[in-house]
């Protein structure tokens, strides 16, 4: 074109910019004004919005300059595309300042960019006051302001936005009911984002995307797996959201073992499992379901590793008893200068800690602290008095607790309280129990652990005491609990259960199992059992735990030498913790426990947490 006029730039200039050709755009208004064309109102807008996608701080203030001396300090869009790029670059000051100098010229698009700046960068409760104010200027708000206030759940209550969406009649806009339905996700109410989401008439990915996520954030695998199937049936195809989604619901404790191995197989057909999400999904999924081998095979075949990836190694390996490998993936991290979160260090203290590496926790504590200027939490200072408590240097653990420079929250008295009932330590264990019965006077934890340090010293009048608390405040002692899955079926046992169908076959294989042991040498540990009674009597109640239960029943109806998969609500007791190691090395099976505080590989004989948990 030998006569490019303002017009025929600006259609060069918008068509490179819609094909995502940012730099070269901004070329051409650079070409353009050294030609001596005057740059339209449309122009400035254009290049502004580029401003803002590249976060151009220093030539969005050139062009506000521009803007003013060509006249055009007063265009509504001019001025609303520049306070989208102060936001995205952080200079909420200025874009609040360039916001109210637009009164009288306010509409819709102004308001909703000045209240997505706040949220953008992180101030919900001004962009809450700034939502309010524009509904006081009579300023309807439109499908795009409802979906960006509603990210601000629970700061603004989900259920009043809703009720003004559907007074507005946006209730059906795919946009608005999705983020609708995500904030509902955010409070936990997943009763309520299905009933938005069954309302949406066009529902696209993303909206299926969103559903996915609420039930996997609830622990609901049934239902993420069953709106799963429904995209199917109605052809829609997943995206790498969408699988992420469903991958992490499976981890939830009631997923079928293979559930979340079935996704993955989903994720390689539609050739999404390199995608960085799913990657990350799928490790985690894997370490949480008991298998560390694949979760740790999927770490080491990413292309990309993000932060969340490196920590769910390390927080994999620390769970599973493999410390030193933890360790050494925390090694690479900073070997490779990445920047480590707190979820780093909790993975890492756990690792020291389940591995009984004292120093080497205390040296990570104090390095978090001074080298990456991370301030301890209640769950930091949990993982040191853990590490110092297994290693019997309570002393070391309440001087901890002591120095903290706030009070110590419940999971810090319930970890130094559980490791007074392991070194029978009386008086310190009532000052824990009396700390965490203050704050949680409902929770039986303390009243049975309390309850338990008494009854190991045989002060039965004083265990007597606890119980009767226990029964004149209506507190009930949670029951210990094991569960195994065989083909498909999850199969619940509580001690001494004879509710299972097959109880009485059960009962058979254990006195069996138990037969085989003692011919090995296997010794009753009846200091397990907390309660007065004969020795004999203490030997069958041991004899009747829920976690053996599950072992006896995986014994008879899996195929032999197939790995047996144990969940347990509570910590495992040492008794049965020994039957686990001799039952793998009589047996020849790899059995894994997962209880309250970590897994257990029994293999050969022996446990991977070194018989240290």
């Amino acid at each position: 074109m030998e006569n490019r006029d303002a017009v025929s730039w600006n259609s060069m200039i918008a068509g490179l910019v819609s094909n995502g050709r940012d730099l070269e755009a901004l070329q051409h208004f650079y070409q353009m004004r050294l030609l001596g064309v005057k740059p339209t109102q449309l122009s400035f807008a254009t290049v502004v919005k580029l401003c803002a996608n590249l976060k151009q701080l220093d030539f969005a203030r050139q062009l506000h300059s521009c803007v003013a001396k060509e006249g055009y300090g007063s265009d509504g869009n001019i001025m609303t595309a520049l306070m989208v790029v102060y936001s995205k670059c952080n200079k909420l000051e200025d874009a609040y300042a360039l916001f109210s100098s637009m009164e009288g010229a306010r509409n819709v698009v102004s308001w909703t960019a000045i209240i997505s700046g706040y949220i953008q960068n992180g101030d919900a409760a001004r962009a809450a006051v700034l939502f309010g104010q524009m509904r006081k200027d009579y300023v309807e708000p439109n499908d795009f302001t409802y979906s960006v206030i509603l990210t601000t759940s629970p700061t603004i209550s989900p259920f009043e936005i809703h009720a003004q969406v559907i007074k507005s009649n946006y209730q059906h806009a795919p946009s608005v009911g999705t983020a609708l339905l995500a904030a509902y996700s955010k409070i936990g109410n997943t009763r309520e984002a299905l009933s938005i989401f069954v309302r949406i008439e066009d529902k696209d990915i993303v909206a299926w995307s969103a559903m996915l996520a609420c039930y996997a954030q609830a622990g609901d695998c049934e239902g993420a797996v069953k709106l799963f199937e429904e995209m199917g049936k109605k052809k829609v195809r997943p995206n790498e959201f969408t699988l992420s989604s469903v991958i992490n619901a499976s981890t939830c404790p009631t997923a079928a073992a293979d559930q979340g191995k079935q996704f993955h197989a989903i994720s390689i057909k539609y050739r999404y499992h390199n995608f960085l999400c799913v990657s990350s999904a799928l490790l985690t999924m894997y370490a949480k379901k008991g298998c560390i081998e694949s979760a740790q095979k999927v770490f080491e075949r990413q292309l990309v590793r993000d932060l969340v990836s490196w920590n769910s190694m390390v927080s994999g390996f620390a769970q599973h008893g493999y410390g030193k490998k933890a360790l050494k993936i925390f090694k690479q991290m900073e070997d490779q200068g990445m920047e480590m979160d707190g979820i780093t260090f909790i993975g890492v203290l756990s690792a020291c800690t389940h591995a009984g590496l004292v120093e080497e926790g205390r040296r990570n504590f104090d390095s978090m602290v001074k080298d990456h200027q991370i301030s301890p939490t209640d769950e930091h200072y949990s993982c040191m008095v853990d590490l110092y408590s297994r290693a019997g240097k309570l002393e070391e653990a309440m001087s901890l607790v002591q120095g903290m420079p706030y009070p110590a929250g419940t999971t810090v008295w319930r970890t130094l309280l559980s490791a007074c009932r392991l070194h029978k330590n009386i008086e310190l264990g009532k000052l824990a129990a009396e700390k965490l019965i203050t704050m949680e006077p409902q929770d039986s934890a303390a009243y049975v652990l309390l309850s338990n340090i008494y009854a190991t010293a045989r002060r039965w009048d004083e265990r007597a005491s606890v119980r009767k608390l226990m029964d004149e405040r209506k507190v009930k002692k949670e029951a210990g609990r094991s569960w195994i899955q065989v083909k498909n079926k999850v199969h619940s046992f509580v001690a001494s259960d004879r509710v299972h169908p097959m109880s009485d076959k059960i009962y058979e294989k254990l006195e069996d199992m138990l037969s085989r042991l003692k011919g090995e040498g296997y010794k009753p540990d009846t200091e397990y059992v907390l309660h007065e009674m004969e020795e004999e009597q203490k030997e069958d109640m041991l004899f009747r735990h829920s976690e053996k239960l599950a072992l006896a029943f995986g014994l008879m109806v899996t195929p032999e030498c197939a790995p047996i998969h144990i969940v347990k609500n509570l910590r495992i007791c040492g008794d049965c913790h020994t039957v686990m190691k001799m039952v793998s090395d009589v047996e020849g099976r790899e059995i894994v426990v997962r209880d309250s505080t970590r897994f257990h590989h029994f293999m050969g004989g022996s446990c991977s947490c070194g018989d240290y948990w």
